[in-house]
């Protein structure tokens, strides 16, 4: 509501002074309403950083052209007061329509966090209900820990697509992981995934456990997709603790 109630208000101020500048009759009208269309446009393109510096030099070099001319060409004051007035109206303009940029760009800022803390938040994405890389990696510390203090055998496994279609990519990466749903077990072991590959954690297994829920793990593959050619690869490695789980998350990301 505050937000709103700024961006309403510096609105207006941008209006209004716009409209002063575009109705009344003042020196150098035609001119001054170039340069600040002008300015509307390099002050939307130009960095943040820069965009007050923009302003103020814009204002100054106003007001420094109005001086000189009105020191050398003009003889009469109530010219000199219509000046002052062009001045005025000039960098109420601009600097509203900085605050307003502004203004706008902090209300995206704050946008972005939000969807990156909701992102943080979700334990599930996708149509699948597969973990998060966020939420995964959080219950991982969990698996492990409890792993390395029962002495228990842990892997990693990277499911990699390899289909180059980019059609039918996002299909596959779909039938995968509801193929991956179906196969691990539930409450011990850990599902994710990211880009074009599926990323497994299984706890309390040994290497010829892994072999053969990933045999399991090919036939619900062949059932959902009904391809000749496999469309994926596969690669594993046991994990001990979060630091491995995090080097071999770092060689697949």
């Amino acid at each position: 509501m505050k937000n709103n109630l700024k961006l309403g208000i510096l609105i207006l101020m941008v209006l209004g002074f716009g409209w002063a500048l575009f109705s009344l009759v003042l020196p150098f009208s035609t001119e001054m309403l170039l340069v600040a269309g002008l300015s509307i446009l390099f002050m939307t393109l130009i960095h943040e950083r820069y965009v007050f510096l923009y302003g103020i030099s814009i204002i100054l070099s106003y007001g420094v052209f109005l001086t000189i001319f009105a020191f050398f060409f003009t003889q009469r004051p109530d010219l000199e007061l219509m000046y002052v007035y062009s001045h005025l109206l000039f960098t109420g303009f601009i600097l509203s329509f900085w605050l307003l940029l502004n203004q706008i760009k902090q209300i995206g800022y704050e946008a972005s966090e939000l969807r990156r803390q909701v992102q943080l938040l979700q334990k599930y994405h996708g149509e699948t209900d597969i973990l998060t890389v966020n939420e995964f990696t959080e219950q991982a510390q969990w698996v492990l820990k409890t792993t390395e203090r029962r002495q228990e055998e842990a892997w990693f496994v990277e499911i990699m697509i390899t289909t180059k279609n980019k059609r039918t990519q996002q299909n596959i990466k779909e039938s995968l992981e509801r193929a991956t749903l179906s196969t691990i077990r539930q409450k011990f072991d850990l599902a994710t995934s990211t880009g074009q590959s599926i990323y497994l954690l299984l706890k309390d297994i040994d290497e010829e456990g892994v072999r053969l829920m990933m045999e399991r793990y090919r036939d619900k593959v062949k059932q959902e997709l009904n391809l000749l050619d496999s469309p994926y690869e596969v690669r594993k490695e046991q994990v001990s603790n979060l630091n491995e789980l995090s080097r071999a998350l770092g060689k697949a990301i």
